[in-house]
């Protein structure tokens, strides 16, 4: 009964912070993170309807829903670091690319285990996907938020908002399905509501610092993250020039 509460209780925190997004004009401010959030609220509303009318079918269904909601969630890690990056297009260019390839690595892992396996099962590859996306988006968190403190990035209250409550969530669900996959932790009962209040807790601090638009300070003066990327760029720069001269010469010998 109180997994239902904390279920009913989220769909309408969604669906509040949504409405709230739409009225404050807020939703194309931080477009990726709020289509996650609309994406979470369909599944669940798609979830409590089957539930509800074919029960029977509802243990298939959660397992592929599952799956699409570990890999939406990596939706939220590219809005951080598109909104923490904004003022510094070469850097978020290259953190842009990276975070698609490591999403595209972590997909391509999964499947080829759930192929080359023997028998292949939606809940063990769902749950496999679901960790090793948690694990990466903290790894992921855990260097942005780094990034933003070494480099003192200036960020408003949506965006801090925005990476509470999602480093809340994932990082609980980090050690709930570290602990879950041990034996005699999946089989308790109240191990299972870990993850859902996580969830519920950053609903709410995304409902409290998302309630208007708060943006970023814009930089006065060049960040000292821009003056990193622009000497290593140049080193990079000069680096390939060295080498395609030695091998120029080395060609001409």
């Amino acid at each position: 009964m109180f997994e239902q509460i904390l279920w009913w209780m989220e769909i309408a925190t969604e669906a509040f912070i949504l409405l709230r997004s739409i009225n404050a004009r807020l939703y194309g401010k931080y477009l990726a993170f709020f289509i996650y959030l609309s994406a979470v609220l369909l599944i669940d509303l798609l979830r409590f309807c089957v539930l509800t009318l074919h029960p029977n079918v509802y243990a298939p269904l959660y397992w592929y829903t599952q799956f699409l909601h570990a890999g939406i969630g990596y939706a939220v890690i590219l809005e951080i670091y598109r909104q923490t990056l904004n003022n510094s297009p070469g850097v978020a260019r290259i953190a842009r690319t990276f975070l698609w390839g490591v999403l595209a690595a972590v997909i391509l892992k999964v499947t080829w285990n759930a192929v080359s396996g023997p028998v292949w099962s939606p809940g063990t590859t769902s749950a496999e996907l679901e960790r090793d996306l948690r694990t990466v988006q903290a790894i992921l968190l855990a260097g942005i938020i780094a990034l933003i403190a070494y480099y003192v990035v200036a960020t408003g209250r949506n965006l801090k908002g925005i990476i509470f409550g999602y480093s809340a969530y994932i990082y609980a669900s980090v050690v709930s399905l570290a602990f879950g996959a041990l034996p005699g932790y999946g089989l308790r009962p109240g191990w299972r509501l870990v993850q859902p209040i996580a969830y519920l807790a950053a609903l709410l601090i995304w409902g409290c610092t998302l309630w208007s638009y708060s943006p970023n300070p814009a930089a006065e003066t060049e960040s000292k993250i821009d003056r990193d990327y622009k000497l290593i760029a140049e080193q990079t720069r000069r680096a390939l020039s060295r080498a395609r001269s030695f091998f120029k010469m080395g060609g001409e010998l």
